[in-house]
């Protein structure tokens, strides 16, 4: 079995931190592998509270409806993971920045309607090189609850 571990590259967690749309006072980053999230998002919010569990599988202990925003990319292995995730991420923060396989808007009509009725924003099309050694396409997703008006799509080639 190979055992890849592929963290969010830098660049990538610019854009994703870019996203965020005012100063959060408390930030859940659920999948903080080597940091590189949470390094940016210290940068660029020194006086947030950001919680960052060591264990992605263990977010729901922080499970609290006060963030102001959760910014991941969970694993992609299974591929339904990062799925259920952003469901319970519904519940617990107005404003959700993740990273996702494409496939999570083109492979089920069903979901991708959940996903405009939950207040899906933007969708930042990423190059299939944003993860060196991946052969999965990848999506930044931004939901805002209660939004309904025209989605951005914006592709990074």
């Amino acid at each position: 079995m190979n055992n890849i571990d592929f963290q969010t590259p830098e660049w990538v967690c610019e854009i994703m931190v870019g996203l965020i749309e005012y100063s959060p006072v408390f930030i859940l980053e659920p999948t903080p592998g080597a940091g590189n999230l949470v390094k940016m998002l210290k940068s660029k919010f020194p006086d947030a509270i950001i919680d960052a569990p060591d264990d992605f599988y263990k977010f729901r202990q922080y499970n609290h409806q006060g963030y102001h925003y959760i910014i991941a990319n969970p694993p992609f292995t299974p591929m339904d993971t990062g799925y259920k995730m952003l469901d319970e991420f519904f519940n617990m923060a107005n404003d959700i920045v993740i990273l996702l396989p494409w496939l999570a808007l083109i492979n089920s009509q069903r979901r991708t309607k959940k996903y405009i009725e939950k207040g899906l924003k933007k969708i930042i099309h990423l190059p299939r090189k944003a993860f060196p050694g991946s052969r999965v396409q990848t999506c930044i997703l931004v939901f805002q609850k209660g939004y309904h008006g025209d989605i951005v799509l914006t592709a990074f080639w």
